[in-house]
């Protein structure tokens, strides 16, 4: 029996509050959007390997396309811009930061962490704000078909397929487009195919 995830639009209201990226968007309409919402990007090196660590995605960044472009920003709770000399590469100020993998211009790859727990609602919202035309179910790579693959693992997926949604923790939820999930891991596996004769060459 399928299990249904049907997502009502939760406090609307509400939205103005979150970073409201969508899979398949430009880096500069999701800046426009965010920078005017108390948006900040992190650029200094030093604070960028902070973020990035244990992040799920950093174990497959040799795998990324050769122009992917990962950004990662910080945004308020309330709107208000953040001060520059509040950044500190260690600790994380009360918000959101936002993780965003763009390959040929468009994102591929969203994470959300919150500075504290994600609640019910927020969740609700920021699968809300990534459901388009269709609504999200409780799935996972257990229910792939045969020649189909995940890199990351999910929770959750499109009706259409199109996006699949992983929670991590408390504070972390990552959405991310379904082709590229499924082509990473691909790519990978004929990767690591290639190499397994000249690997246990010898033996």
């Amino acid at each position: 029996m399928k299990s249904y995830l049907l997502l009502p639009l939760v406090f609307n209201f509400a939205a103005t509050f979150f970073l409201e990226a969508r899979i398949g968007e430009t880096r500069l309409t999701i800046e426009k959007r965010l920078l005017k919402s108390g948006g900040y990007q992190y650029r200094e090196d030093k604070i960028l390997l902070n973020r990035k660590r244990g992040m799920p995605y950093s174990k497959f960044e040799e795998y990324f396309p050769e122009k992917a472009d990962l950004r990662i920003y910080y945004k308020t709770i309330d709107g208000k811009k953040p001060l520059s000399k509040d950044v500190r590469a260690s600790g994380m100020l009360e918000g959101w930061n936002l993780h965003i993998l763009f390959v040929q211009g468009k994102s591929v790859i969203e994470l959300y962490k919150r500075s504290d727990r994600i609640t019910e609602f927020e969740f609700i919202q920021l699968l809300n704000l990534q459901s388009g035309n269709s609504f999200w179910e409780k799935k996972s790579e257990n229910d792939l078909e045969p020649g189909q693959f995940s890199t990351f693992g999910f929770d959750f997926q499109r009706n259409d397929q199109v996006l699949r949604a992983k929670k991590m923790g408390t504070n972390t939820v990552m959405i991310f487009s379904t082709s590229f999930d499924h082509l990473m891991k691909k790519n990978i596996r004929e990767e690591q195919m290639n190499d397994a004769p000249s690997s246990v060459d010898g033996f």
